[in-house]
C-alpha cells in the first residue's frame, strides 16, 4: 500500500498579511532625498500581503477645469460640491511597473503628499474604499491580479482640485525606507 497523497495547496501563502517586512535599498532602487521630472520612473522597495519586490512608479500631473457633471457625480454633500465648483481638477496618475516579477497583485498605489506651486496643499477627496471616477480620471485602489509578473503595468489616477494659478508642482513618496522629509523621492514640474 502506497502512502496517501497530500492535496496540492490551492491558495498563495500570505507571509506578510501580519507581519510588515523590512525594505531594503539596493543598487537597483532609486537613492533617499532624488529629485525626478514629472514623468520620470523611481524604483522603490515594495510589497503585498505575498511578496517583496521592486516597483517603478512614474507620476504625471493634468489639470482641467472640473465640469459641473464630474462635480455633481461626487459622493459629497452638496454645500462641499459647491465648494469644489469653478475650481481646477488636478488628475495625480501613477503608473506602477512591476520590476522583478514579485507577486504585487492587490497593492495599492501610493499616497503621494502634493505641494502646490505656492507651497500649498491642494484639496483631496477621501474615499476609503470607494473609487473616485470623473472624466480623464479613474481611480483603480488594488493592482489586479497579474500585477505578479515581471513588466507588468498597474495604472491609476487620484483626484485632487485647486485653482489653475495655483496647481501641484511637486509630488513626494515618503514610505519606507524613504519615510523622512530629506529622504523622500520627489517629482517636480
Amino acid at each position: 500500500m502506497s502512502a496517501p497523497v497530500s492535496p496540492t495547496p490551492t491558495t498563495t501563502e500570505m507571509p506578510y498579511l501580519t507581519v510588515t517586512p523590512v525594505l531594503e535599498l539596493s543598487d537597483q532602487t532609486t537613492k533617499p532625498g532624488a529629485k525626478l521630472k514629472f514623468g520620470q520612473q523611481a524604483v522603490i522597495p515594495f510589497y503585498s500581503r505575498y511578496a517583496k519586490g521592486l516597483v517603478g512608479i512614474s507620476v504625471t500631473v493634468d489639470s482641467v477645469k472640473a465640469p459641473d457633471a464630474d462635480v455633481d457625480g461626487l459622493p459629497l454633500k452638496d454645500e462641499d460640491k459647491a465648494k469644489i465648483r469653478g475650481k481646477y481638477f488636478f488628475f495625480v496618475k501613477e503608473t506602477l511597473t512591476n520590476i522583478d516579477g514579485a507577486n504585487l497583485a492587490g497593492i495599492q498605489a501610493p499616497t503621494l503628499m502634493a505641494t502646490t506651486k505656492s507651497g500649498g496643499f491642494p484639496g483631496t477627496l477621501f474615499s476609503i474604499g470607494r473609487e473616485i471616477t470623473v472624466t480623464g480620471c479613474a481611480e483603480h485602489i488594488f493592482a489586479p491580479d497579474d500585477f505578479a509578473a515581471k513588466g507588468a503595468v498597474y495604472e491609476t489616477c487620484r483626484l485632487q482640485f485647486g485653482v489653475p494659478n495655483d496647481p501641484i508642482a511637486s509630488l513626494m513618496y515618503t514610505g519606507k525606507p524613504y519615510d523622512t522629509a530629506d529622504k523622500s523621492v520627489t517629482w517636480r514640474k
